[in-house]
């Protein structure tokens, strides 16, 4: 059984750029880790790009990331020399710019929120368990962790509404996790114990961990 479970779990894609955006903003080079920029304007512009990956004026990135009394597109130009030699490689010029724009393609790169997407779609309910674990393991971390920079308010207000979302994606996928486990209370403990952190207030998700304690005789820990 758990040979079948394994060969049916969703298998990483193969990226030579791999970006990870939930917990910590990190940059991985062909399984190798690639060291970031000090400043938090700089990675926070890595991952808006990276989530966005449209073509954006030069001007609204100002406006995010650079609202102030210095001067914006000397900071964003910058920014971008220090993310061009980490996103781009022969083949596969990712961060372009001219005086207008500022561009961004995904070509050959992955991130964790794309796999996501392609294990769970737009609805986890539709997905299997082996679907539903792979994306519990991918939703451990908030969105951009430590990337708040509330004096950017256009920016912290677009990161706040990505972190509801994504988190709001975490507690659907662990409740999914704990109830199609119903019947293997020891595999979805730990599901049920990360539902209760991710949403420490809700009474039904303390409720779901304290009845699988009970589950496992574990009486004294319900308690």
């Amino acid at each position: 059984m758990e040979s079948q479970r394994a060969q049916s779990r969703p298998r990483k894609a193969q990226s030579g750029l791999e970006i990870r955006l939930l917990g910590e903003i990190r940059l991985r080079r062909n399984g190798e880790t690639v060291a970031l920029p000090a400043s938090k304007r700089t990675r926070a512009l890595l991952g808006f790009l990276a989530v966005t990956a449209t073509e954006q004026p030069r001007q609204t990135l100002c406006d995010l990331l650079w609202d102030g009394p210095d001067d914006p597109r000397a900071a964003l130009r910058w920014s971008l020399t220090k993310l061009r030699p980490l996103v781009n490689e022969a083949g596969a010029e990712r961060l372009t710019a001219d005086r207008e724009h500022v561009a961004f393609s995904m070509h050959g790169a992955s991130s964790d929120i794309q796999s996501l997407v392609q294990i769970v779609g737009s609805d986890p309910a539709g997905a299997g368990i082996a679907e539903i674990e792979a994306a519990a393991e991918l939703l451990q971390g908030e969105f951009l962790d430590g990337l708040d920079l509330p004096s950017c308010y256009r920016f912290h207000h677009w990161c706040l509404t990505e972190r509801e979302r994504w988190g709001a994606l975490r507690r659907r996928v662990l409740a999914l996790a704990i109830e199609r486990l119903a019947g293997e209370p020891d595999r979805a403990l730990p599901h049920a114990r990360a539902l209760v952190a991710a949403d420490p207030l809700s009474e039904a998700s303390h409720g779901r961990l304290v009845a699988l304690l009970g589950s496992l005789g574990r009486r004294k820990d319900a308690q």
